[in-house]
């Protein structure tokens, strides 16, 4: 998996003449006024998809790279982030490109795609594994993550979120994404607030914490071979996991944005694996290793006592982990309902399927959860891959829809 996406993530770097230079007009166009969205419109959209994105992967996340693969994980995380915008941009823009009307909505992904290339069966397999992820990295790994956080039984954590979910899972898709726009600025503003606010406050460990992340990045002698390939591997598949550049998922969300012009709603995107893997978790991973976090540590106390510097630290992570596994629950509720409504017009079945598996999440075994995210990732990894490798020649050049500004 880490060779496909690296392997795809240079491809597009190139392909799109490093498309990342315009992060920053992006961004402006992500929180502009635009009229004319046949959809849920570009604001909306990129809200409700970096709620999927910025989550507990960039608390939980973060540590467990760095327990796996030491401190080198944070830069590996930070590299995989930024070669990933420019796959987010092409994934996202042949989403609204390839879109269609499905009893009256906007819809497109991955999915719709392979459907219209005759590929019927791939199609259907992959929303298939959408659906999956939906259960995995949608609800039950982020609870587990919650459930490691509060001071509360599993049990009590999961009654909880499900009960949240219920009431808003009976808002419908349209009241999810108002709620996102509301919810996720203000939680992402607050929570990197705060964790600059940690690193502040032991600025004279700051310049060994990025020592520490770049010798461990670069261990290039035999001794420390090990140590390489466990930072680079645990690196980018937590950058993954975190950012889902490559999945396909974001495009789903994209497509339903309505925006005429494609190319900047898709650069709109674009960011979102910017805000999440080159901001967030790098922020985080930096507040790990000042801790003293590093290869086999434990992933819930290196969390745990980072943010115990803070006199009110406890409650600002109980308070960030619930806001954050809320807004990925919803965020992915909503994209994974939309493929399996493409396999059946009737998905009432997969609400009470993903309420459970947020439920069940809090008690599970952690490894366990995060080893069947990382197989139901590879599978939605490989179509969507294809889509893009065979339909790249299919995305124009981002000056033109610049210029149609």
């Amino acid at each position: 998996m880490v060779i496909i996406l690296l392997f795809c993530h240079l491809y597009f770097c190139f392909k799109l003449k490093f498309i990342q230079r315009y992060t920053f007009r992006g961004i402006r166009y992500s929180f502009s006024k635009k009229a004319g969205c046949s959809g849920i419109g570009t604001y909306r959209a990129f809200a409700a998809a970096l709620g999927t994105t910025i989550g507990p992967g960039n608390i939980t996340g973060v540590a467990v790279a760095i327990s796996a693969g030491g401190p080198g994980a944070v830069f590996w995380m930070w590299i995989c982030g930024i070669l990933a915008m420019p796959t987010k941009y092409a994934e996202s823009y042949l989403a609204m490109k390839y879109a269609e009307k499905r009893d009256g909505q906007q819809t497109g992904g991955v999915m719709v795609i392979l459907d219209k290339l005759g590929f019927f069966r791939t199609a259907k397999a992959w929303a298939a594994f959408c659906a999956m992820g939906g259960l995995f990295m949608g609800a039950a790994v982020p609870a587990r993550s919650l459930a490691s956080a509060l001071p509360a039984p599993a049990w009590w954590t999961g009654a909880g979120l499900a009960l949240l979910l219920i009431l808003t899972v009976s808002c419908g898709l349209s009241g999810i994404s108002k709620v996102s726009g509301l919810l996720v600025p203000i939680m992402s503003a607050g929570f990197l607030a705060a964790s600059v606010f940690v690193i502040i406050l032991d600025i004279q460990s700051l310049p060994r914490a990025i020592n520490t992340i770049l010798s461990d990045a670069f261990a290039l002698n035999s001794a420390s071979a090990g140590v390489l390939g466990a930072a680079v591997k645990s690196g980018i598949t937590r950058g993954l996991y975190s950012n889902e550049s490559g999945l396909g998922s974001g495009g789903i969300l994209a497509a339903e944005a309505g925006d005429g012009n494609i190319g900047l709603s898709a650069m709109s995107a674009m960011t979102t694996t910017f805000w999440d893997t080159v901001v967030m978790c790098a922020v985080t991973g930096l507040m790990y290793v000042m801790s003293g976090a590093g290869a086999g540590c434990d992933a819930d106390a290196v969390v745990s006592s980072t943010f115990s510097s803070l006199s009110a630290g406890r409650l600002l992570l109980w308070t960030s982990m619930s806001l954050f596994v809320f807004a990925t629950a919803i965020g992915w509720y909503y994209l994974a309902k939309r493929a399996v409504q493409y396999l059946s017009p009737n998905g009432a079945w997969y609400d009470i399927s993903f309420i459970a598996a947020a439920f069940f999440g809090t008690v599970l075994p952690p490894h366990i959860l995060w080893k069947a995210a990382d197989i139901v990732n590879f599978a939605m990894l490989l179509p969507s891959v294809f889509v893009l490798l065979k339909l790249a020649g299919k995305i124009d050049n981002i000056n033109l829809y610049i210029q149609r500004k």
